[in-house]
């Protein structure tokens, strides 16, 4: 019960975020209704540094949650503010009139704030939806937690619904800044603010705020009612335990099956491992225990197989946590003497699998990071510099021996290296600022 209750506030937590990332560029612009201008870059950074103290904070709760919208609310305040502040320079050292005619000058009006915020939002939101999964903010998260379908049901959700919100915001965000400096090219004088333009720079921008507030609630709500639905009243899908599953490899071959009698349940026509089972909730399975699952499972002997841990994730539900494992048989035939039913996969034909979209979403996950991890620990040492002092040279993906390798796939700084390395542009500078704001935050 306590892990539903956890999910429920996790998905809601999608539209408090959205609620106060994107109300806190609403902010400035009002401020200005009651402070000079001069004052406004100053709320825009107090507002920015309230926002990234709210980010942080919600870091150290169990409940999980997106910050792609709240980083680009972050950068918009940081950048916006910047304008403002040089724009008040440039009026202030008089260098405005290289620009305008001096009779068409208002000192007191040097800027309009949704002018700025607008087209700034508008383009931090086409940057990180350009940028997809490699921009930072998403690495780091991946890194930490690993990708979304190891991360059960509301890594998914999270991962598609940020993704939907930016769309959103740049949406808002292009529609405002057409709107506000078409007005402002077209009507507005710089002489005041009367009533035409407080409704086109103050209160449109609230109508489309608060409208989005009401859209986003009702669609967290119907997605809490799937989620409730479909998930915690699905028995086939729900699990409150345990899952242990095996990657069975041979040399470079894996073996693998496909079910497809369960069309109704998620990732139930696709190829997965045979050596999967459910049990009752464990916060630790030890590499004994997994192997007398898997003898009991498959009927090998100790003899016929090592063992190795590879990783630990959630189920689709959020609801059991699941262990990973890596399994080494001596032989093929082994695997075909045993109740397991499948066929050997080439490493070839399983990048044909993953392009074609043919894997479950969890063997997916597995591969990816066996094959991300496998190519760092191979090409780079922990702290991310070259084994091998030829730029740019990737020694070959082979599977043989992996149960041997002194590698720990469960370790997220193998993911850092495999993004963040001596290839890296600028890796010495960058690599000597993180560990900076590390000693900080430790701090």
């Amino acid at each position: 019960m306590s892990q539903h209750i956890t999910n429920e506030k996790a998905i809601f937590t999608l539209w408090l975020n959205w609620t106060i990332a994107v109300g806190a560029l609403a902010i400035p612009q009002f401020s200005a209704l009651v402070l000079p201008r001069p004052w406004i870059p100053a709320v825009t950074f107090m507002v920015m540094f309230l926002l990234i103290l709210y980010r942080n904070t919600g870091h150290k709760f169990q409940v999980s949650s997106c910050d792609l919208v709240q980083t680009i609310c972050v950068r918009t305040l940081c950048i916006s503010a910047t304008i403002m502040v040089l724009i008040s320079i440039i009026y202030a050292r008089g260098l405005i009139s290289f620009f305008y005619p001096q009779e068409l000058i208002n000192v007191h009006v040097p800027y309009l704030s949704v002018l700025i915020l607008a087209p700034v939002a508008a383009i931090n939101c086409l940057y990180y939806a350009l940028r997809g999964d490699k921009a930072g903010v998403c690495r780091r998260c991946i890194i930490k937690y690993g990708p979304a379908t190891e991360r059960g049901f509301l890594g998914k959700i999270f991962s598609q619904e940020s993704r939907y919100q930016v769309r959103c915001l740049l949406l808002i965000a292009t529609v405002l800044s057409a709107i506000g400096w078409f007005y402002y090219a077209y009507f507005y004088v710089n002489v005041n603010i009367n009533s035409a333009d407080n409704f086109f720079y103050n209160w449109i921008p609230l109508i489309f705020y608060g409208l989005s507030i009401i859209f986003f609630g009702m669609r967290y709500f119907t997605l809490w009612s799937y989620y409730y639905n479909h998930i915690e009243l699905n028995p086939r899908v729900r699990m409150d335990g345990s899952g242990v599953r095996f990657l069975i490899i041979h040399d470079d071959s894996v073996f693998l099956s496909r079910v497809s009698e369960f069309d109704d349940i998620p990732d139930g026509d696709k190829y997965d491992t045979p050596a999967n089972l459910s049990l009752r909730h464990y916060h630790y399975v030890s590499l004994d225990e997994a192997a007398t699952y898997l003898k009991n499972m498959s009927g090998m002997s100790d003899d016929d197989f090592s063992l190795r841990f590879m990783y630990k994730s959630n189920d689709l539900s959020g609801m059991a946590n699941v262990f990973h494992f890596i399994c080494c048989v001596s032989s093929k035939s082994v695997v075909d003497e045993t109740s397991l039913r499948g066929e050997w996969y080439t490493i070839p034909q399983l990048q044909r699998l993953l392009y074609n979209h043919e894997m479950s979403h969890t063997l997916a996950a597995e591969i990816h990071r066996l094959h991300t991890v496998t190519m760092a620990w191979k090409t780079y040492d922990i702290d991310g510099y070259r084994l091998y002092k030829i730029k740019n040279y990737r020694p070959a993906f082979r599977l043989k021996g992996i149960c041997e390798w002194n590698v720990d796939f469960n370790n997220p700084r193998w993911l850092d290296v495999a993004r963040f390395n001596e290839d890296s542009p600028l890796f010495k500078l960058r690599r000597l600022v993180r560990r900076r704001n590390h000693a900080t935050a430790r701090h």
